[in-house]
């Protein structure tokens, strides 16, 4: 497997790649592309795989512990890379790199959450939290706990995060009303409202690329 990988590089199809992965963990009389076909006709995507939960990976490989520990913690190691980089900078410009990062942490998520990443006035990422978290299709948001936190934090920006579990990610009436009433009470406060994106599964809507902000 070392020699396959170091042949081909990043030429890897999504097979061999998890099959190199799940090689570290199994152990050797394991079948790891047969195993890795498995979870990709399971799953679909190589990113499906590993956002999968935990009991998800279990009983796709018949109770192995190795897969159902690796494979999360490979997540959230990738998951805190993304989050590194895109600490890097104005976030405004760097899209791809926030939306990639929005789908990695919630695209799998079985219910809403809400959050907030709140930028400096350079537009770089101070913090991404967890606001608020809700049933499957609805979450609670707070606009006086959205703009405590933001004064705290000392935050000039604010780009707006929910997700729609399993789901489209176009906006409801209620998400833009929302949207439109944390907006006008940030500019009260001299905050800035700079984008609200809705995460769907595999897909996501940013209300700035949309002309509805």
């Amino acid at each position: 497997m070392n020699a396959i990988l170091a042949g081909q590089g990043g030429d890897l199809d999504d097979t061999t790649l998890l099959a190199a992965i799940l090689a570290l963990a199994l152990p050797p009389s394991a079948d790891a592309p047969a195993v890795a076909a498995h979870l990709l006709a399971r799953f679909g995507t190589i990113g499906a795989v590993f956002a999968a939960e935990p009991d998800e990976l279990a009983a796709a490989t018949a109770g192995r512990e190795q897969v159902r520990t690796l494979l999360p913690l490979l997540r959230e190691a990738a998951i805190r890379l993304m989050r590194a980089r895109i600490r890097q900078g104005n976030l405004l410009a760097r899209h791809e790199a926030l939306t990639a990062y929005l789908q990695a942490s919630l695209a799998r998520e079985t219910v809403e959450q809400f959050r907030v990443l709140f930028l400096d006035r350079n537009a770089r990422l101070i913090s991404d939290e967890v606001l608020a978290q809700g049933t499957i299709d609805q979450t609670p948001v707070y606009p006086r706990e959205v703009m405590r936190r933001a004064i705290r934090l000392k935050a000039s920006e604010l780009i707006l995060v929910h997700n729609h579990p399993g789901w489209n990610p176009m906006p409801s009436r209620e998400d833009i009303a929302m949207t439109r009433r944390l907006e006008q009470i940030a500019a009260v406060l001299g905050l800035r409202v700079r984008d609200h994106v809705i995460v769907g599964n595999g897909a996501s809507t940013s209300f700035r690329q949309a002309g509805l902000l």
